[in-house]
């Protein structure tokens, strides 16, 4: 994975989550979707996010997260577009430190589980539906694994998984030190936790992905022994799979559809 910004680490446990603030904005976009922007606070974070939907009081029952890097919401927002035209209502947040959400406290893949957790309970309704790129891959597989979160379908795209050791580290020097360990992510403690889990798993690879080897797709499946867990590779597509749905209707009416299926 590209390196994090040297702000991350992890969040102190004693800190609450709160309720979410700011008065929400709904704007009517030219397409006759409905977009409502909202804060929610985390912790001392403040979460930008946003919700889409094909009309007034639709239930939202499906969360995007991005992925790493120089990631945003925003990157699966034509995305999110076809899915609301499909009848799927969706929210997405920016991390901690990406986007317009605040930066007070360094991050980790912990803290990040936490932003998740709190979007999920608060923005989208059961049965749900979450949806992880890159290094959200393994968000999505943990909030998965928690039966309260009456998730039925998860889909990963190009989703990575990690070493149960770099979970709590700081992204910073150590952390990315575990995650160059030749095949680390075969010891991701979400492969146990997944074998659990009875829902729907869709996992999207890309065959020119020079960043996530395709075995991580293969070992998710194996552990996945009580879900129904099927692999869909894109042929020509490498791991700036958000990117290149911007730009390619044809592949992002492909994602949306495989989001969709089992959606409520």
């Amino acid at each position: 994975m590209p390196a994090a910004p040297a702000w991350n680490a992890a969040i102190p446990a004693t800190e609450a989550i709160t309720a979410p603030i700011a008065t929400p904005t709904t704007l009517q976009l030219a397409d006759g979707l409905l977009q409502e922007e909202l804060a929610l606070a985390v912790g001392a974070e403040t979460l930008a996010a946003d919700l889409i939907r094909a009309a007034d009081g639709q239930a939202v029952h499906t969360l995007v997260l991005h992925g790493a890097g120089q990631g945003h919401r925003q990157r699966q927002w034509p995305l999110r577009q076809t899915l609301a035209r499909l009848g799927c209502a969706s929210a997405a947040i920016d991390f901690s430190g990406h986007g317009a959400s605040s930066a007070v406290h360094p991050n980790s893949l912990s803290k990040r589980l936490a932003e998740a957790q709190a979007a999920l309970e608060r923005c989208t309704v059961g049965p749900r539906t979450v949806v992880g790129v890159s290094m959200s891959g393994e968000i999505a597989l943990r909030l998965a694994c928690r039966p309260e979160n009456q998730i039925t379908h998860v889909v990963t795209l190009v989703g990575a998984i990690y070493d149960g050791a770099a979970f709590a580290l700081p992204f910073g020097p150590a952390f990315s030190t575990a995650l160059r360990r030749p095949g680390s992510w075969r010891e991701a403690a979400v492969l146990e936790m997944i074998s659990h889990y009875r829902g729907r798993i869709t996992l999207v690879r890309a065959s020119e992905d020079a960043v996530i080897p395709a075995e991580v797709a293969e070992l998710v499946r194996q552990h996945a022994t009580a879900a129904d867990c099927r692999i869909i590779d894109l042929p020509g597509v490498d791991h700036r799979i958000s990117e290149r749905s911007q730009h390619d209707a044809a592949l992002r009416e492909q994602l949306a559809r495989l989001i969709a299926v089992g959606s409520a």
